[in-house]
C-alpha cells in the first residue's frame, strides 16, 4: 500500500491489522492506537503527521515502521499539499481578517499548560456565525471534532508550515428553537463555580474516583465504565491529572454535563452527571 503524511491512521489499519502494534511502538502517545475505543475515535480522524506531531515524533519514523510490513511511503506532491488550502470556504473568505478572532496557544502550551479552558473562554467571547482562529503547532483534531459537536457549525485548516497550522472555526448562528441548544456541555470551572455545582450532589449521592495513577488508556476506559452504571440522580467525582479532550470528545453528544477544575499541572478535578433532559 501507498501512503504518504496525509493518509489517515484509519486507512493503513485497514489495509493491515498488524500495523497497530508497529504503530504503538514508535511512541508511548501512540499506544492508545490498541485500545478500541480510543482507535475508533482517533484513527479516522489523524493523519500521519497528525500522529507524529501527537506523538513527538517524526513522519520518518513511521516509515521505518511500516516499510517491513510492505507499506511504501511517498511524499505528497506540492499540488496534493496545497489543495486544501487552495479551496477556501465562502464563510472564511468572505470575512474580512479584522472580523476573525485570533488566538495563539502555542505560548500557552509551552509553559505546560493545557489550552483548553482558554480555548473555551476565547470561543465565548466570539459572537454568532463569528469565526475563531486557533494558532497552533499542529492540527488540534480532538478540538475540532468537540466544538463541531456542539459549537462550530464548520472548520477549515489552514497549514502555514509543518510547525504551524491555523484552524478556523465558523460558530453557530442564532438559535431560534428551544429544543437546539449551541452551549457546550463541557464547563470550564473556577474554584467557586466548581465547588457550587459539586454541593449539588450530597457525599452519598457522588462516586468518587482517582484515576491520576493508571496509563492510557486506562483512564478513559474506567471512567467510560462508571458513566454506564451511573444513576440519573447521581454524580461521578473524578480525579485526574489532565483534562481528558479524548473523553470529553466522546460525551460531546450531551448526554452528560461535564464540569472541569483544573486547578494545576497534574491536577485536574471533574464532575460529570446526566443532563437535564
Amino acid at each position: 500500500m501507498e501512503y504518504n503524511e496525509r493518509t489517515k491512521i484509519s486507512k493503513i489499519i485497514q489495509h493491515d491489522k498488524t500495523s497497530i502494534d508497529a504503530i504503538a511502538r514508535i511512541a508511548p502517545p501512540l499506544k492508545r492506537l490498541k485500545n478500541p475505543i480510543l482507535r475508533k475515535i482517533m484513527a479516522s480522524r489523524v493523519t500521519v503527521a497528525e500522529a507524529a506531531s501527537m506523538g513527538g515524533c517524526q513522519v520518518e519514523d513511521f516509515i521505518r515502521a511500516l516499510k517491513p510490513l510492505g507499506y511504501l511511503y511517498r511524499v505528497a506532491d506540492n499540488n496534493e499539499v496545497q489543495g486544501a488550502d487552495d479551496q477556501i470556504p465562502d464563510w472564511l473568505e468572505d470575512t474580512a481578517k479584522t472580523d476573525i478572532h485570533s488566538f495563539d496557544v502555542r505560548p500557552i502550551i509551552e509553559n505546560g499548560t493545557d489550552p483548553l479552558k482558554a480555548i473555551m473562554a476565547e470561543f465565548k467571547k466570539v459572537g454568532p456565525s463569528g469565526i475563531l482562529c486557533i494558532i497552533n503547532t499542529f492540527v488540534p483534531t480532538p478540538l475540532i471534532h468537540l466544538l463541531e459537536k456542539k459549537l462550530a457549525e464548520k472548520t477549515y485548516i489552514k497549514t502555514i508550515n509543518e510547525k504551524e497550522y491555523h484552524t478556523y472555526f465558523l460558530k453557530k448562528g442564532k438559535v431560534t428553537k428551544p429544543d437546539q441548544p449551541t452551549e457546550s456541555n463541557v464547563i470550564m470551572d473556577d474554584e467557586n463555580s466548581f465547588d457550587q455545582v459539586c454541593h449539588r450532589f450530597t457525599t452519598d449521592k457522588k462516586e468518587v474516583i482517582d484515576v491520576r495513577h493508571l496509563e492510557m488508556p486506562l483512564p478513559m476506559q474506567t471512567i467510560l465504565g462508571e458513566l454506564e452504571e451511573l444513576p440519573e440522580n447521581e454524580a461521578l467525582y473524578i480525579h485526574h491529572k489532565r483534562v481528558p479532550i479524548y473523553l470529553l470528545e466522546e460525551l460531546a453528544d450531551g448526554n452528560f454535563e461535564v464540569h472541569i477544575h483544573s486547578i494545576a499541572e497534574g491536577n485536574v478535578k471533574m464532575l460529570i452527571f446526566h443532563s437535564k433532559p
